[in-house]
């Protein structure tokens, strides 16, 4: 397997081969950042901040791309697997890069896991399992982490490694010394002492491993050159904890020679100091066993039996989150693991009822005193009275007290002891008020470790035969622990289902809670708990904003669907959050878990009334659509055509804002559009349905930024809804808006979908009104003419785009708009450059485009400036004019990363790769297809897909990579098969569909096309 090595100088190994350094400082420090954090995004502002201090150059941008490219072209060249390798180990986002390894294959990665491992072996009472664990680690080591690598980000970052080898050192020479080989360990400890001269705890060990191997003198004077180097080089005295060590051992502390556990790296731990010979019932242990099936949570344990063991007095842990999230057997799991530091006891309750109502403090008390042998007569009748003396009974003794479901503050306070040794770990739904030595907020496991939980409850084999649906089946259940071991008893009782019989069942949200049971206990009943205790405003307000199944939601999309004022809006959702019934990602921003939103939906469909669903649907999409309208009025120079007739009913939308703020509204919004259409499309509401229908109209404006196609599925379903229960204006429209999202969605068969629907619009509007009318059928009918266009030329149609094309210029011209009709020209331009029996010569077409270009810049539409310049771009590629066509798509290149127009980047990608690849720039035509095929798969557009294949295709083959050039010309085959296919012509489908009245009256419309 390909590894990254960074504790050292920084080296690439391939799966086989030699290791090799990646190039020059500057890449290898790229190739760091990004290996640092292997599998997710680096940003190419976070790589630039980590080159540079404060004042990048102008050319920064440019500098991080330049080294991704060297180092792509580094690891295909010594990777031996050569062309077999899919060429994405450096991945390409929008936003930056990804290094597509698993943490395991970086050395500095894998040393932390080793690290955090060895902590854990500790703690569990295995110190030579954990010795093993950090040999281990600190075997990686080759030499200074990051060794020659310039830049602020390195440093950092080295500085962060060279802490954590040292802290390794000392932890495996702290757990030796705890495995008696005291006399031994001198020299390895001086070593250590010399790279790491100011360190105490090196220190520490050093005086204890002399004194325990007999050298008692020597350990005093070892204390004496660590009390002079620490003031003399650092200026500061040796801290408490070696004070106290060199105080033991002028006392000749016999102690010192058998304790065991780390000396020297704090205060005594609790089991050091419990008193001997304390009479009395044996002490209380009350922990319930740890889960057989537990799983995971390895970080979370480790925090928590930090905060449990390191000696801090009054420590209380709170465990939060909401129900079947896994907290009382992450509490048990940690409970059991601290129990040696607390050898007076430990106590257990469950602060709940069998009937989930809280239990009262005063009878949990009775059965904490009993355990701790005060008889019943004993016992005070005061809830203050019990307290303290529960408390008197613990103020010499070291106790764990385990508190399972709390349901408040008030409920726990009696119940918390007040001795300094003692701990208190607490688990609840939400306890904010709690003062705490640690909260750990829990949420779901992971992927890996929820298909693990499936797998031990129903069985290995089921993960053996369906890893894929195995998968799923842990995203469906949401990684909810309760939900995991529903779903995977059901496998184990059910032998003859496969898995993907289960993950059926739970993807139909009518019976995906009917689905996940155990035994009597349901996720159902435990989400049930939670609301029971809601206000009826807070319960009402959880219904209603589970039914448009947005994605996530903000204060005022919530105040929009409640028609609720802001403030008490935000009260209400700020209660949910409590009551772990909303999660949290960020200030003002919500969303529902995805069980708790399908128990949501299920309690609205049984509490709310069908008039009451339907309205909060209305709401959502009149919210939205009034966002989309203010987010094209924002950005579109010409959008007033096409939004004045559309008016939100009741809100006033999203605060929007503008520019990039608009984009990033825009492309964070897109999730919640796609599922509140496809709702609007389900609930039948006429407001509903024309307000999706003017939504998914508007969204395409933004076609350059955003991916279009996952909204074809609400797209799609509007145009029944819409004939069903708007008809005429509106299900044509209706019609449009399918077939521009169909457009762009990432199948061939889409495409034509897409034709289908564009020409139902232009038999809908056959007598489209005058633009002076005002009215959209004149805008949709010249907009479906471009889009028809743009189809018939991926089709390869090249007379009917032609056709449909003039048609557009005409229809343009009618409206007296220059920058309407120019637009339409230059689809025009398009397919003259594109047919092979072009009427038009290419020295003719770029001055046309040029004229064009004039056009647009003077208009400032950065849109059509791209691609009017994309097509005189084409017209030089065509007629030989490589390099000048390598350069002016550099331009366009340019112009359209510095927009965010994605699209028209990916477009530009496969066409500068072909113009490279014609100047003899064979490897820049490899990286540049490469970057191609990346955003073509993210914009999901076949034809782009095929475009960006087809030249790396080309590309790989005049490299020499023969293999993986003919996959690639392969796919782009298959995919050009799919387009081309036997098919009506538009040029057929429209005959006798003429919107013939339309030239008979001139205006002054403008629309966004």
């Amino acid at each position: 397997m390909t590894r990254i090595r960074l504790l050292g100088p920084v080296q690439f190994v391939p799966a086989q081969g030699a290791a090799s350094r990646p190039g020059a400082p500057g890449p290898q420090t790229v190739l760091a950042a990004l290996a640092l954090r292997a599998g997710s995004l680096v940003t190419v502002d976070e790589l630039i901040d980590g080159l540079y201090q404060d004042d990048p150059p102008s050319s920064a941008r440019r500098v991080v791309v330049n080294y991704v490219h060297r180092l792509r072209t580094h690891i295909d060249r010594v990777d031996a697997d050569g062309g077999a390798r899919p060429p994405s180990v450096i991945g390409t986002t929008a936003d930056g890069y990804v290094l597509r390894l698993p943490e395991e294959c970086v050395d500095a990665l894998r040393f932390g896991q080793l690290t955090a491992r060895a902590r854990l072996r500790a703690r569990d009472g295995d110190p030579s399992a954990a010795v093993g664990c950090l040999e281990e680690a600190l075997g990686m080591w080759r030499g200074p982490a990051l060794a020659g690598l310039p830049g602020p980000g390195a440093e950092e970052q080295r500085r962060a490694l060279t802490e954590q080898r040292a802290s390794a050192v000392e932890h495996r020479l702290e757990l030796l010394l705890e495995c008696g080989r005291s006399a031994e360990l001198v020299p390895d400890i001086l070593r250590a002492l010399e790279a790491y001269p100011y360190r105490e705890r090196l220190h520490g060990a050093h005086m204890l491993a002399l004194y325990r191997s007999g050298r008692g003198a020597e350990a005093l004077l070892a204390y004496d050159h660590a009390r002079r180097v620490l003031a003399d080089e650092l200026g500061i005295d040796a801290g408490p904890a070696l004070r106290a060590l060199h105080a033991a051992i002028l006392a000749e502390d016999r102690a010192l020679l058998t304790a065991p556990g780390t000396v020297a790296a704090g205060p005594p731990s609790r089991a050091e100091l419990v008193r001997a010979g304390d009479q009395g019932p044996p002490p209380p242990a009350q922990l319930p066993p740890v889960p057989c099936d537990f799983t995971g949570r390895h970080d979370q344990i480790s925090e928590l039996v930090s905060a449990l063991t390191e000696g801090a007095e009054h420590t209380v842990a709170v465990i939060t989150g909401m129900g079947g999230v896994g907290k009382t057997a992450l509490a048990l799991r940690t409970a059991h693991a601290v129990a040696g530091t607390y050898p007076d006891g430990q106590l257990y309750a469950n602060l709940r009822g069998p009937d989930g109502t809280p239990c009262d403090p005063a009878g949990v008390l009775t059965s904490f005193l009993t355990a701790l042998g005060v008889p019943h007569e004993r016992f005070p009748a005061s809830l203050v009275d019990r307290t303290a003396l529960f408390r008197t009974l613990l103020s010499q003794r070291a106790v764990l007290v385990v508190l399972d479901n709390a349901t408040s503050v008030a409920q726990v306070e009696p119940l918390l002891p007040g001795a300094a040794r003692c701990a208190a770990l607490i688990t609840a739904r939400a306890l904010a008020a709690m003062p705490a030595t640690l909260v750990v907020p829990l949420v779901g496991l992971g992927p890996g470790d929820a298909v693990e939980l499936i797998a031990k409850v129903a069985g290995v084999r089921r993960l053996e035969e369906e890893p894929d649906a195995v998968a799923a089946l842990a995203a469906a259940c949401g990684h909810l622990p309760l939900a995991l071991r529903a779903a995977g008893a059901r496998l184990a009782t059910r032998p003859a289902w496969t898995v993907a019989t289960l993950l059926t069942r739970v993807s139909d949200q009518a019976r995906l809670l009917g689905e996940l049971r155990v035994g009597e206990l349901t996720v159902e009943a435990v989400f049930e708990l939670s609301t029971s205790q809601l206000a009826p405003r807070q319960a009402r307000a959880f219904m209603a904003l589970s039914i448009p199944h947005c994605a996530d939601f903000d204060v005022k999309g919530a105040a929009a669907v409640l028609e609720l004022p802001e403030q008490e809006t935000e009260t209400i959702l700020e209660a949910l959050v409590d009551a772990v019934l909303l999660e949290t990602r960020a200030p003002g921003l919500y969303h529902f878990h995805d069980l708790v939103g399908a128990y949501a939906r299920a309690k609205a469909q049984a509490e709310l009334t069908e008039r009451d669903r339907r309205e909060v649907v209305r709401r959502a999409a009149d919210y939205l659509c009034a966002g989309v309208v203010a987010a094209v009025r924002a950005t579109q120079p010409l959008a007033g055509p096409l939004t004045a007739e559309i008016h939100p009913r009741r809100s006033a939308g999203a605060d929007v804002g503008t520019g990039c703020d608009v984009t990033e509204w825009v492309r964070g919004v897109l999730p919640t559009v796609a599922a509140v259409v496809e709702q609007a499309a389900a609930c039948g509401d006429p407001d509903a349905v024309a307000l999706a229908v003017d939504i998914v109209t508007l969204v395409p404006c933004f076609e350059e930024i955003v991916p279009l196609g996952p909204l074809a599925p609400a797209a799609t379903a509007l145009v029944p809804a819409a004939l069903a229960h708007c008809g005429g204006d509106i299900a044509g429209t209706a019609h449009y808006a399918a077939g521009v999202i169909l457009k762009k969605h990432s199948s061939p068969e889409s495409l034509h979908r897409s034709r289908a629907h564009l020409l139902k619009v232009l038999e809908i509007f056959a007598d489209a009104p005058a633009p002076g009318d005002g009215h959209r059928p004149f805008l949709l009918v010249l907009f479906t003419l471009a889009m028809l266009a743009e189809l018939e030329l991926q089709f390869g149609n090249f007379a009917a785009a032609r056709d449909c094309a003039e048609r557009s210029v005409a229809l343009a011209a009618v409206s007296g708009d220059r920058e309407l009709v120019a637009r339409r020209r230059t689809v025009l331009l398009q397919i003259e450059v594109e047919d092979p029996e072009r009427r038009t010569e290419l020295a003719l077409i770029g001055s046309r485009c040029r004229e064009l270009a004039g056009v647009f810049t003077r208009g400032e539409d950065e849109k059509w400036l791209i691609r009017t310049m994309m097509t005189e771009a084409d017209s030089l590629l065509h007629g030989g004019g490589h390099a000048a066509a390598a350069g002016l798509y550099r331009q366009v290149l340019g112009r359209a990363r510095g927009s965010g127009h994605a699209r028209n980047e990916t477009e530009c990608l496969f066409r500068l790769s072909e113009a490279l690849l014609a100047t003899g720039d064979t490897g820049g035509a490899v990286d540049t297809a490469r970057d191609a095929l990346a955003g073509a798969r993210l914009a999901g557009e076949p034809l782009l897909m095929a475009r960006s294949h087809r030249a790396l295709g080309r590309a790989l083959r005049t490299v020499h990579e023969e293999t993986a050039g003919a996959a690639h010309l392969a796919q782009a085959e298959e995919l050009y098969r799919a387009l081309r296919r036997p098919a009506e012509t538009v040029a057929d489908a429209m005959a006798g569909s003429r919107p013939g009245a339309v030239s008979q009256h001139p205006d002054g419309t403008r629309s966004l096309r």
